[in-house]
């Protein structure tokens, strides 16, 4: 088994598209693309997400314990790409995005997303090169409900319609 071996065949799976939000210490916002994203438990209600050791929004969020999740529209690759590079680091990251402050966490959401969730961390465990954040949901919503989800599929974006 190699590296490239397994992405390809993880590469198969195909997931939807989120931005994931935190607000540092200063008020700097922190965003990352990210497709894994899953539902863990009902009561109380829970979700994770798997952050890259070396990702700009590893630490932050660690320290912040609060974050939003963006569910992105199959128009919004754009911004997926975005928060996936590493040029965005040191800027403001959100500057020129409609966005609002999430009322519980006074993070990020993008106000264009078909969906989002505010979450408080409840436990965080080694992922091997990632830490998986699991986050309680405080507040969630729907966006546009004609818009489809951008997917990733096979290292491309990909949409139902």
């Amino acid at each position: 088994m190699t590296v490239p071996a397994f992405r390809q065949v993880m590469g198969r799976l195909a997931g939807g598209v989120t931005i994931v939000a935190t607000v540092d210490d200063s008020g700097a916002a922190h965003g990352m693309t990210v497709n894994a994203l899953t539902s863990v438990s009902l009561d109380p209600v829970l979700v994770l997400f798997c952050c890259e050791r070396d990702a700009s929004l590893h630490a932050p969020v660690l320290a912040s314990g609060r974050w939003t999740v963006s569910m992105l529209t199959a128009e919004q690759g754009q911004l997926s790409g975005w928060f996936a590079t590493r040029e965005r680091h040191g800027t403001d990251q959100f500057a020129d995005l409609p966005t609002w402050s999430g009322a519980n966490t006074g993070v990020p959401i993008l106000a264009e997303s078909l969906a989002w969730l505010e979450c408080r961390t409840w436990a965080t465990y080694d992922g091997g090169d990632h830490t998986i954040v699991v986050g309680e949901v405080l507040d969630l919503g729907l966006g546009d409900g004609e818009a489809g989800p951008l997917l990733y599929y096979a290292s491309e974006y990909r949409n139902l319609r």
